[in-house]
């Protein structure tokens, strides 16, 4: 290890032994990096200013140390190639997270959401001309490891519930990371955790039973559901959507289905508005009553939601903060 690349390591923290690319997985601080990266210009402007000079000479010999090896990482093309890779790499999962953080009903996509992310992954990290081709193992593990943690069997039940994923249509479209799709009945993991949820959502066995029948109805596209209307409708239409004109054959199901596909998949929706409360209700505005505050978050939460479906939200400054402008529930 040359001097150089010792004085970086004291500064990031980081040795041979610890890879930053997997460590990058452990903290997830991507919005930091995608903002050095934009400001590397004016890092390397900064380190040559007299304010920085004058500076470093006020500071302690640590300090100084610290500030010679900051001078060297700027200046080192091979960290903002590794930064690059970091934020490639990182970048599917990052889209999860903000689809996850985003309004509306999408539990039935957060399963497939995350399969898709982690093949996207792996096609990144197993590139022959990527230097971290070895780690994706590690990385895998990382992610799964998570998924794990939050993987409940609603989220199994949901994306089984949606019927795009049976279309094949779907089916026979290129999965990423070279993994073959395939309908979600076809998966025994998911269909226990179908089974697991199902029998936890019946009150008796008896409804358990009418659940599963009405479930081997949907999957085999029997009755109202082999109509061809149905079958074109499963792929293009919204689920819920879906199951509004086409769950009649099956209610005790279609009630279950649209119960399911309409929760959030996280609290951020609900953060949100205790963050509007606090801005609403805040120290200036503390003789506020309960009522009144109630109704100016109702206000405020619902003229956001309406400007979302404006033209200017869509193709505006602000539609880089979506991942889908065109969708009105992300």
């Amino acid at each position: 290890m040359t001097v150089n690349e010792a004085e970086k390591n004291k500064v990031s923290g980081t040795t041979k032994k610890h890879n930053p690319l997997i460590q990058a997985f452990g903290a997830m601080e991507r919005d930091a990096v995608d903002m050095t990266v934009l400001t590397r210009e004016a890092l390397a402007s900064s380190v040559v200013s007299r304010q920085w000079k004058d500076w470093v000479k006020g500071c302690s010999t640590d300090h100084q140390q610290q500030a010679r090896a900051i001078v060297i990482t700027i200046n080192d093309d091979s960290f903002w190639n590794e930064v690059e890779i970091i934020l490639a790499i990182t970048g599917p999962l990052y889209s999860v997270l903000r689809y996850s953080d985003g309004e509306g009903p999408k539990m039935g996509e957060i399963y497939e959401k995350m399969d898709n992310m982690v093949g996207e992954i792996k096609d990144i990290m197993t590139k022959d001309d990527n230097p971290h081709k070895e780690d994706y193992p590690d990385a895998e593990d990382i992610i799964m490891e998570r998924w794990e943690k939050m993987n409940i069997p609603l989220h199994s039940l949901a994306f089984a519930l949606t019927p795009k994923f049976y279309d094949q249509r779907y089916i026979e479209k290129p999965a990423p990371g070279g993994f073959v799709r395939k309908a979600p009945n076809k998966d025994l993991d998911v269909m226990r955790a179908v089974m697991e949820a199902l029998q936890h959502i019946a009150d008796n066995e008896a409804e358990f039973k009418i659940l599963r029948d009405q479930f081997s109805e949907f999957i085999s596209k029997k009755g109202f559901f082999a109509l061809p209307a149905a079958k074109q409708d499963a792929y293009n239409k919204d689920a819920i959507d879906w199951w509004g004109s086409y769950g009649s054959q099956t209610p005790n199901l279609a009630e279950v289905a649209m119960r399911v596909l309409s929760q959030p998949i996280s609290s951020s929706s609900a953060e949100r508005i205790w963050s509007t409360y606090e801005y609403i209700h805040s120290a200036k505005r503390n003789k506020l009553n309960a009522k009144t505050a109630d109704k100016l978050v109702f206000i405020h939460s619902n003229l956001r939601l309406v400007s979302r479906v404006t033209e200017s939200y869509k193709k505006g400054p602000h539609s880089k903060w979506d991942i889908d402008p065109d969708n009105s529930i992300i």
